[in-house]
């Protein structure tokens, strides 16, 4: 199996994991009754709880790219050694992102989110070149 391939479903993973650690977090703040609640009204959750959200949403937002780079470098035949390379980056810098996003530490979730995103662009050039 591809490395990327094996990579883009251990970010999935990554996700499901945020999103739980997410959901634990909702509930300290509100309860778990209202966090399994229709929602109708718009809660105040403590600024953790909101990092999280907010690096949860920015996980799905790059995991979207992300995917898409991949499966263009396995339809268009483009794998090797340098793609690999970048999924591994990928994932290793979405892993270094929750935890900088979560406590705040500045400049490294904005590093974190660069060593993230510029392995999804050299994969889209792999494909295209």
């Amino acid at each position: 199996m591809q490395s990327e391939i094996i990579v883009l479903c251990l970010a999935a993973f990554l996700y499901v994991g945020q999103l739980f650690f997410t959901s634990r977090l909702q509930d300290r703040d509100m309860g778990h009754e209202y966090n399994v609640s229709p929602r109708d009204s718009e809660p105040r959750y403590s600024d953790l709880t909101e990092r999280m959200q907010r690096a949860l949403r920015n996980h799905l937002d790059n995991y979207v790219l992300f995917a898409v780079a991949v499966f263009a470098v396995i339809l268009t035949q483009s794998t090797f050694w340098l793609t690999a390379v970048c999924a591994w980056v990928y994932l290793l810098a979405r892993i270094a992102y929750v935890p900088a996003y979560y406590f705040g530490w500045v400049p490294w979730r904005s590093v974190f989110f660069i060593l993230g995103l510029l392995p999804t662009i050299l994969l889209f050039l792999a494909a295209l070149f």
